[in-house]
């Protein structure tokens, strides 16, 4: 389960500026919950997901996620729960460029501890069409292609992540592929029972969803 209480998380933009990235008073989301995140640019959706994944520290207020409190622990140990715990797929696929497509998806399955073979990173790339896609590099792909490894990345590794946080998943698909990526994501989730927290501007991707968590933009006070 995940438990949020009074938080708030401020930055610094590129001006030094002290901006308000994201405000939640209270939110639950139970295990083997879906939920859309939805909201304006500039209301917090990355940056409350930065701070559910241990990335981003916030200003104040406390993240509880199976009774563990994720600013109770030290950098190190939300490293090491983060790769145990969560699959995170950024709006950026942030693909190792000097890998390729497999020995990146291999390279994140090891880090939490899995060792996959190459048959299976096949399989998977074949669900999401990039059959074939393994021994190109990052540079070799579109966007779109490269998103939808990165979403493999996320789905491979075991453990089953807790908690998963595709942000903006479909934003750089046509919408047949984004349409395909939504499916695979939910069936995921359904099959796996892991929570699943869905940040997209879509309205059709949102009405995909029967819990919805909407976030406003707020400035610093």
């Amino acid at each position: 389960m995940i438990e949020i209480q009074n938080l708030i998380c401020d930055y610094k933009d590129g001006d030094g500026q002290v901006v308000r990235g994201v405000t939640l008073p209270s939110f639950q989301l139970r295990t083997g919950e879906a939920c859309a995140v939805t909201g304006p640019s500039g209301s917090g959706k990355s940056t409350l997901f930065h701070c559910l994944a241990g990335i981003l520290t916030p200003t104040q207020g406390e993240i509880t996620i199976d009774g563990v409190k994720l600013g109770q622990l030290s950098d190190q140990e939300r490293a090491k729960w983060r790769a145990q715990n969560l699959g995170y797929v950024f709006q950026e696929a942030k693909l190792l460029p000097f890998l390729t497509i497999e020995e990146n998806i291999k390279l994140s399955a090891s880090l939490a501890g899995r060792n996959v073979d190459s048959q299976e990173v096949e399989k998977r790339l074949s669900q999401v069409g990039l059959s074939g896609y393994g021994s190109r590099r990052p540079e070799q792909l579109s966007g779109g292609e490269r998103q939808r490894a990165a979403f493999v990345r996320a789905m491979i590794r075991r453990p089953i992540p807790k908690l998963l946080l595709p942000d903006e998943p479909p934003a750089s698909l046509d919408a047949a592929n984004s349409q395909r990526l939504l499916e695979l994501l939910l069936v995921y989730q359904n099959e796996s029972g892991c929570m699943l927290l869905c940040a997209s501007h879509d309205q059709t991707v949102q009405n995909r969803f029967h819990k919805k968590l909407e976030l406003h933009k707020e400035a610093v006070r």
